[in-house]
């Protein structure tokens, strides 16, 4: 596989409201090889959010370097947010299109964009709910505009942070299935932020495992399951014993 997003050496330091130095990541490189599913696990507040930022470029102020290969630039990337991240005041449809909004000089859709959105919305099933309100949905229906708002860009990597983590399990468990479809269906790459180990051991193909703070690559686990996984097989067992005596807390 050729590589999409070369990290090295990556620290990143944040200042309190006093002025005092928080150390969040310390001297990450990360490889992210094209049309992987590649996991970030760790510990809450171990930095794994913080790096996927900087990944995805939302975050510029770090030291080390980072360089995107095989053409990739930022408008390639796609990012879908834990707490949805939707604009109350926007429909379902103006939502989902916001992406293609600021890609337009004048903020005008084409018919092809209108199509785009069309689509995800009937792929989705938010094609009933196209003129209705974030605050009129269900948390499950909020995460499904969002990545189909991340999508709609047609992106080659989508990063993810947590994106199931405020959703029932039985919605969580829906999404997760989605999401692999996605993936089949695209031939994308997809970066996500989880602490569920089964999560990462049912979706991703490595798991960057980070420690607590000061957050730092402490391994890289192959998911050696085969695909569709199953999650009850004493296979899926093992590999979730062998995934957690890795993560430090």
């Amino acid at each position: 596989m050729k590589n999409l997003i070369i990290q090295k050496n990556i620290s990143k330091v944040f200042k309190d409201y006093r002025g005092h130095k928080l150390q969040a990541i310390h001297d990450v490189s990360l490889s992210i090889e094209e049309g992987e599913f590649f996991i970030l696990l760790g510990p809450s507040g171990c930095g794994k959010s913080t790096l996927l930022r900087i990944m995805s470029c939302l975050d510029k102020e770090f030291s080390g370097t980072q360089t995107y290969e095989n053409g990739l630039s930022k408008s390639d990337l796609g990012f879908v947010f834990q707490q949805f991240a939707l604009l109350p005041w926007l429909s379902v449809r103006e939502n989902i299109s916001l992406g293609l909004t600021a890609r337009r000089t004048f903020g005008d859709l084409t018919k092809e964009d209108m199509d785009t959105v069309d689509s995800l919305m009937q792929s989705f099933g938010l094609h009933k709910f196209a003129d209705e309100y974030p605050k009129e949905l269900s948390g499950g229906m909020k995460q499904r505009v969002g990545i189909a708002r991340a999508l709609a860009i047609n992106p080659k990597v989508m990063f993810l942070d947590e994106p199931f983590s405020a959703l029932d399990s039985f919605t969580a468990k829906a999404l997760r299935q989605e999401l692999i479809d996605i993936w089949k269906e695209r031939h994308m790459t997809i970066i996500m932020v989880t602490h569920n180990i089964e999560e990462a051991l049912q979706l991703g193909d490595r798991i960057g495992v980070m420690s607590s703070r000061p957050g730092k690559l402490d391994d890289i686990v192959e998911n050696t399951l085969p695909r569709p996984r199953e999650l009850r097989s004493k296979e899926f067992f093992d590999m979730e014993d062998k995934l957690m005596s890795t993560v430090k807390v």
